[in-house]
């Protein structure tokens, strides 16, 4: 890239990709229990489906918000004419796809609500008039994507979570005051939703007309869009079997035991996959660097960022399966806490071999091999599949839990097999695995003293920033000195710093 000198450093850029990822977990853990205390649990299990398809059907994006932000990356920011054909291009052939997409989702969504799942029949007509506004959350998604990441490859993180923090804090709170003051049916809810969510995609398709202006409809390049198609086409097979095989459980469970179940599920499922906003701010950092620096190098990083993510992600889930049964009789109750508390501890001791494939994964279609990925993908689909059916008709929910915790650890392996990455990485991770055995075993001795479970949360909390210091030095030194700053009262520069970089096109 021509403009290598002219980027923030790497931390910075993280640390505002973990505010972007702490803001929207707030306003759902503020949201949620209102959420399904007016809604239900039927009419919630029913929007968690709804959800769950928006994000299957998000394969008709055919991987263009990935393979846009790569080639974007590549070329840098000093080639206005040449991002100006990819940015054109990605957003005229996304248009057509969502289009396209928003009509089929409405047709195949309805039938697998109404007639696949167990939906019951009270709430049939609801999800019947619920469905156009379904279908047109898809193009707002697709559209919001490859806007994002075309913010992205300029690394402008701090324009891209402005904008989707604001975005995402709308679509959560909208809906539920609505629900609240309106009326907690579908037909009302969802369109209230879609409209929130679209006024979020015409903000950040503002964003883009400014910073990569100009554009205009004659950029439309079919060589851009060959290339584009030819990258994207192995990110759509990892885009459609990724949300499958990360939303099987809950269809599973749908469909062996019922609706309800799938809300005891859910709520833990999605804490655990909101808990994933450090290596999720990771990989989003990483990306467009990683796209742009040769293999060697990239690998490098990419390592150096796997061992730190290993260690804070395990401290952070070790402290959270220690505190979840009592956090969650806080937040849903004791009743609901007694059904879902269990699966939540399973959860969060199993999520960090899956948080942690953001590095290979990473890694990997940064530097052009999402080929090799999207085939990996496709080999385990049929025996998680056979697995997880099993393993619920069996054991309920807990079995969806324990099939959930061996399809990580075979996902994580595999990737850092195939990726550039050297297998004895796996060594520097056995600490941070460490933490979790140990949690484990806190939860199940103290499960009835608050307590000793506060004082093995602290001392989980230490043995990690122990173990960063021993393993990370650099990190550990990093992550000080980013909070000397924050604490040293530099804001009104950080602010005038902010403020240009939202006014500032293309460098």
């Amino acid at each position: 890239m021509s403009d290598t000198a002219e980027r923030k450093p790497l931390g910075a850029s993280l640390a505002i990709n973990l505010v972007g990822a702490v803001v929207p977990v707030v306003v759902a853990l503020a949201t949620l229990p209102i959420y399904v205390r007016h809604i239900g649990d039927e009419r919630y299990g029913l929007m968690a489906l709804v959800w769950v398809l928006l994000g299957y059907f998000g394969f008709l994006d055919l991987g263009l918000s990935r393979a846009s932000a790569n080639a974007l990356a590549r070329i840098g920011a000093g080639a206005p004419g040449e991002r100006a054909r990819v940015v054109v291009t990605s957003l005229g052939l996304n248009f057509a796809l969502a289009v396209v997409g928003g009509a089929i989702l409405y047709l195949a969504g309805g039938y697998l609500l109404n007639d696949v799942m167990s939906v019951p029949d009270d709430l049939k007509g609801e999800v019947a008039a619920a469905m156009p506004w379904i279908a047109c959350l898809l193009p707002i998604a697709l559209l919001n994507g490859v806007g994002l990441g075309v913010i992205e490859s300029r690394e402008r993180f701090l324009v891209a979570n402005v904008l989707q923090v604001s975005g995402l804090a709308v679509a959560q709170i909208v809906p539920v005051v609505v629900a609240v003051f309106v009326s907690p049916s579908l037909a009302v809810v969802v369109p209230a939703a879609a409209i929130a969510r679209g006024m979020s995609v015409l903000a950040v398709l503002a964003a883009v007309a400014h910073l990569e202006r100009p554009l205009r409809l004659s950029d439309f390049d079919r060589a851009s869009a060959r290339q584009l198609m030819g990258y994207g086409g192995w990110v759509t097979v990892s885009g459609v079997l990724l949300p499958f095989l990360n939303s099987l459980d809950q269809f599973v469970i749908g469909r062996v035991l019922s609706v309800a179940s799938v809300t005891y599920y859910a709520v833990p499922m999605t804490l655990v996959a909101r808990s994933q906003l450090i290596t999720n701010a990771l990989a989003r950092t990483l990306f467009p660097r990683l796209s742009s620096l040769p293999v060697r190098e990239a690998t490098a990083v990419a390592g150096r960022a796997l061992v730190a993510g290993a260690i804070l992600y395990g401290g952070f889930c070790a402290v959270g399966l220690i505190l979840f049964r009592p956090l969650l009789t806080l937040w849903m109750g004791a009743d609901f806490a007694a059904s879902a508390g269990g699966i939540g501890v399973f959860l969060l001791a199993g999520v960090l071999p899956n948080a942690l494939t953001f590095a290979p994964y990473t890694l990997l279609q940064a530097q052009g091999r999402p080929d090799l990925t999207a085939k990996f993908h496709m080999a385990q689909m049929l025996p998680y599949a056979l697995v997880l059916f099993v393993l619920v008709r069996e054991f309920g929910l807990m079995g969806a839990a324990a099939a959930y915790l061996l399809r990580n650890l075979f996902d994580f392996g595999l990737l850092v097999v195939i990726s550039p990455m050297k297998n004895r990485i796996l060594l520097s991770l056995l600490p941070s695995a460490g933490l979790i055995l140990f949690a484990c075993l806190c939860e199940v001795l103290f499960e009835r003293s608050l307590t000793w479970l506060l004082v093995s949360a602290i001392v989980v909390a230490l043995g990690s920033l122990i173990l960063l210091r021993l393993q990370e030095r650099q990190t550990f030194d990093d992550i000080v000195a980013m909070v000397r700053h924050v604490f040293g009262g530099s804001w009104r520069g950080t602010r005038r710093q902010a403020a240009a970089e939202v006014l500032t096109p293309g460098e």
